[in-house]
């Protein structure tokens, strides 16, 4: 039996999880003496919170409790216990956690600490202790815990990657110094140990490629997000979830990169195929289509613009920006000669509420040129300059247009064709 729970904590160590559940089953189907069985149960709990099952693990452990205290009561169980309560409270929906559930941890882990100060694992209770404060938003108590940790024994191996990106996190989320933030976590990446799973680095520089970004090295930011995607895209099932953030992180950067609009689609089509459709409305999917629309519209594949900014409004339909939206999908529209479609996209709004923005009535007024409606025409244009600003590009364009439109009016001859507006 020994060798059998020496193989099962070789292969939970390896994240062998099918293998190891299958001899743990398989030994709980035989006569146990009631040593082994608990023995038994403490591994199936280990590898439950491992694949973030802690209802189920703390099923496993009060079964232990209820059988035999003094097993239950060991240290390390004590630690997988308050680390089940963690993860419990962690992987709770939004709105079903249970702040009792940190509660309970933190005590765990600081009775561990009075009884056994020299506990072989106290650099992970620190730790824990750490994320704890987080989640309570004690920011200065967790720092302490961290820092606590770095400086304590422990059998996990990727320890030091851990705390340095917790404080890497802190310093740029909480505490806003990006160059204390980047330090930690480039001290997080050089210290997680190569023969370990390689998908927890995805988040590490997802996060770096933000602060790198918040410090305007665009080049640098984009380097790290690739870095997150190629690490995402060789590992599994594990980095499925990364490479979603990976991959929007990324295109966030190209999208305001003047000629990296394929690569905006690349990144941001490769989303859309791995990431799961919202059965509603959903924030982060309308910026994904509003970015892939402008990325299409600088290629000049309107079609594909144009449905990618209706796909947009579909996600959002109550987007900040609506206007501005519905200003580009009748600019796709214009660009396609569907000029009755234009002016059907933007009246209704200008008929509606009061727009400021100068384009809107420039595009209408292009519309309705390309349509021979000159009066209309020189109507929009009349608005679009009393708002257009004294320094924009496309004043004197307005301004040309509007004299023609103005000529054409007066002096409409059939055999004259009037001038081409490329809007």
């Amino acid at each position: 039996m020994q060798d059998n729970l020496r193989l099962i904590d070789q292969l939970i160590g390896q994240r062998d999880t099918k293998k190891a559940e299958m001899l743990i089953a398989k030994g709980l189907r035989t006569t146990l003496h009631k040593s082994e069985r608990n023995e038994l149960l403490i591994q199936r709990a280990r590898l439950r919170l491992l694949i973030a099952r802690p209802d189920d693990s703390l099923i496993d452990l009060l079964a232990v409790q209820a059988d035999d205290e003094s097993a239950y009561q060991a240290l390390p169980v004590q630690e997988l216990v308050a680390d089940s309560y963690l993860a419990r409270f962690e992987l709770a929906s939004v709105g079903f956690a249970d702040r009792n559930d940190t509660v309970i941890a933190e005590s765990i882990y600081r009775k561990i600490l009075e009884q056994e100060p020299e506990y072989s694992n106290a650099g992970w209770i620190y730790y824990q202790i750490g994320r704890v404060q987080m989640t309570s938003g004690d920011t200065e108590a967790a720092v302490q815990a961290f820092q606590t940790a770095l400086l304590n024994p422990s059998h996990v191996h990727n320890l030091t990657a851990y705390c340095y990106e917790r404080l890497g996190f802190i310093a740029f989320y909480e505490r806003r110094i990006l160059s204390k933030a980047l330090t930690f976590l480039n001290k997080s990446v050089d210290t997680y140990p190569a023969s370990e799973d390689q998908s927890w680095l995805i988040q590490v520089h997802n996060l770096r490629s933000r602060v790198l970004r918040e410090m305007q090295d665009f080049q640098a930011a984009l380097q790290a997000a690739q870095k997150a995607v190629e690490i995402a895209s060789t590992s599994g099932v594990e980095g499925r979830k990364g490479l979603s953030e990976a991959l929007l992180t990324s295109a966030e950067l190209v999208s305001v990169m003047m000629g990296h609009e394929k690569e905006t689609v690349f990144y941001l089509q490769r989303f859309l195929q791995i990431a799961r459709k919202p059965l509603g409305v959903d924030v982060t999917w309308s910026r994904v289509y509003e970015m892939l629309g402008s990325a299409y519209f600088r290629l000049k594949q309107y079609q594909d613009a144009l449905v990618s900014y209706q796909s947009s409004l579909q996600f959002n339909p109550d987007h900040p920006w609506e206007i501005s939206l519905r200003y580009q999908i009748a600019c796709c529209h214009y660009h396609q000669r569907e000029y009755e479609k234009v002016i059907k996209e933007l009246q209704p709004l200008i008929s509606a509420v009061e727009i400021s923005d100068y384009r809107v009535y420039d595009v209408i007024g292009n519309a309705r040129f390309a349509l021979g409606n000159y009066d209309e025409a020189l109507e929009m244009y009349q608005v679009a300059l009393r708002l257009v600003p004294p320094n924009a590009d496309d004043k004197e364009k307005i301004e040309k247009y509007y004299e023609f439109a103005q000529h054409l009016s007066i002096n409409t001859d059939p055999n004259t064709s009037p001038p081409i507006n490329q809007g």
